[in-house]
């Protein structure tokens, strides 16, 4: 619900009912006015409820009906109208969301102090001829996931300038061929088998080197040459120049 409204302190207000009317014009009144309210609400109808005071049942009415998307209810088990629109205020479970329209100070004071909105009667038909414009904004919808998925990489003209440049190109990367499995049938003729991949290499075990002997390393004191091998190589090459 997002309008309470009083509905004869509005009428009234509006000066559509005086107390020389008769019964019946009273009656057709008060339907003129729901009708208007109705079609200045538009789609917010279903979201307004009425409080009309009453002695007895209405004959045109039920006590608590929907008209035209509007809540009407016939305040007969209160003692006013504003004593029905106090209690609804009291069990809302959000008063904040709700607007009430009465000229009645105390019914706009117990508005504020449950955080509702209180407008008078004047301000409320000032506002409606746009009411049917007052919505909530429309949430607008981001892009569809799947669209952006499944949308070309390259368009057209993208495509014809880079095949002119390259030669053909695929849009699409092409399927890394994996080798037939055991008991696959062979490819067919004349289509050219696909080239297997190199197997991965296998980590699960890792070989240790075997551990050297210390009586197997050769003993490199006897690989080096001496002072007179050196020497003896000098002379050999001081010879030969």
């Amino acid at each position: 619900m997002r309008w309470l409204i009083d509905g004869y302190n509005v009428m009234h207000a509006a000066g559509v009912v005086d107390s020389k009317m008769g019964r019946h014009r009273f009656r057709d009144a008060r339907q003129r006015f729901l009708d208007h309210l109705a079609r200045s609400l538009g789609e917010l109808a279903g979201e307004t409820t009425v409080v009309f005071d009453a002695n007895q049942p209405p004959a045109d009415f039920p006590v608590e009906s929907v008209y035209r998307g509007i809540t009407v209810i016939f305040a007969l088990a209160d003692a006013s109208a504003d004593a029905r629109i106090e209690r609804i205020l009291a069990r809302h479970s959000t008063p904040k969301a709700l607007t009430v329209v009465s000229n009645d100070r105390e019914v706009r004071k117990a508005a504020t102090s449950r955080k509702a909105r209180a407008v008078k009667a004047d301000d409320f038909l000032d506002r409606m001829p746009t009411l049917a414009y007052e919505k909530r904004p429309a949430i607008v919808p981001g892009p569809d996931p799947e669209a952006v998925r499944d949308a070309p990489v390259l368009d057209e003209a993208e495509r014809a300038y880079w095949q002119e440049v390259f030669g053909a190109i695929d849009v699409e990367p092409p399927a890394v061929s994996r080798p037939p499995k055991a008991g696959k049938a062979a490819a067919r003729p004349g289509k050219a088998a696909a080239k297997p991949l190199p197997p991965a290499p296998d980590r699960r075990h890792v070989v240790r080197p075997p551990d050297l002997a210390l009586d197997e390393v050769p003993n490199l004191r006897h690989a080096m040459l001496t002072d007179a091998d050196i020497a003896a190589i000098q002379r050999e090459i001081d010879r030969e120049g």
